[in-house]
């Protein structure tokens, strides 16, 4: 027997540790699936959202989770209550639920059987989902049998991600001639005009003092992204990201020192055998000499050599990221609504 259970607030402890356990078992979960991820932004930037965590079980075993929350969005013809997964995506790169693969459709269908009698909404963005997941073609098999309609059905997004190969060489050799030319030319361009390259990891204890510095740095790298790296809320959120993440090393800061200056820094969530590069800074003074492009080729060159499979680029199809022979993984979004066609 399938049963759909809604919890309210704080999880339940046995609740949070097996949506862990379950996340192990997902091989398209990330980070930003998992109950600690989204408590953070649940207490941060999603708080006053009323947020909700839908657990699917059979025969009392967790075979899913869905976590969900209703935004209140003005309309021509008034406020509309819209039915989104948690995490909003100015942070959260995925999203949707975790199961293992083969019970993709019965978590699917159970919770669109649980929105169907729901009165409270009026539109579900069922966004952020991996079109490699499984995700959407559950969504798609299980709205049949409810009495609501796909009233859209998108590619929303992209995350570039770069195969790594086992190793920095192999992932060198996986690169067109060109490309492979560039990314050592600007580290030795780099190098010979402005000093020495030093790629540190900042130890866990000084992370979170540093980043007011990063996002100070990244708002002045990316103009126009200055004021998402400027506001005090984004300031917390990365803190309290940092605080839950970076004991046990799914929270990364590195910095690229030239010369014994600091010219890039990157923050990174490492989880499994994907490494996430979550944001970048560089110093704009430099900017002619690419300290960006090349702490990133350094990442990958650590990353493959320690035995990661795929270093993601994470949301965004910005040109930079093609230059690391990264591959698109599309993110798709479903728009459900009442009734059937």
């Amino acid at each position: 027997m399938i049963e759909l259970r809604t919890h309210q607030g704080p999880l339940p402890a046995d609740l949070r540790s097996e949506w862990e356990l379950l996340l192990d078992e997902d091989p398209h979960a990330t980070v930003f699936h998992g109950p600690r991820f989204l408590g953070v932004w649940a207490t941060t930037l999603g708080s006053g959202t009323p947020v909700r965590v839908h657990a699917v079980h059979r025969d009392g075993r967790l075979i899913g989770v869905i976590p969900d929350a209703n935004d209140l969005s003005g309309a021509a013809t008034g406020p509309e209550e819209i039915r989104r997964f948690q995490g909003g995506t100015e942070v959260t790169d995925y999203l949707g639920p975790v199961s293992r693969p083969e019970d993709r459709y019965d978590v699917a269908d159970a919770y669109l059987a649980n929105l169907a009698a729901d009165v409270d909404w009026d539109e579900f963005i069922a966004g952020g989902l991996a079109e490699d997941s499984g995700w959407p073609d559950a969504f798609r098999r299980a709205v049949d049998h409810h009495d609501l309609t796909i009233f859209g059905d998108d590619r929303e997004d992209v995350c570039p991600r770069v195969p790594l190969h086992g190793s920095y060489d192999a992932y060198l050799a996986s690169l067109p001639g060109r490309a492979r030319q560039e990314l050592t030319r600007k580290a030795r361009k780099l190098a010979r005009d402005a000093g020495d390259l030093d790629l540190v990891t900042v130890p866990p204890e000084e992370v979170v003092g540093r980043l007011d510095g990063f996002l100070d740095q990244a708002a002045e790298s990316f103009p126009e992204k200055a004021g998402f790296f400027r506001r005090e809320e984004h300031h917390a959120w990365f803190k309290a990201l940092a605080t839950e993440f970076v004991d046990d090393g799914i929270f990364q800061l590195h910095e690229l020192y030239v010369g014994g200056l600091p010219a890039a820094s990157t923050i990174s969530l490492v989880r499994g055998r994907e490494w996430g590069l979550y944001n970048s800074a560089f110093d704009p003074a430099l900017g002619s000499l690419a300290p960006g492009m090349v702490i990133i080729t350094l990442l990958i060159e650590r990353a493959a050599d320690e035995g990661y499979a795929v270093l993601d680029l994470l949301r965004g199809d910005e040109d930079y990221k093609y230059r690391f022979g990264a591959q698109d993984r599309p993110l798709r979004r479903l728009t459900l609504v009442r009734g059937q066609r």
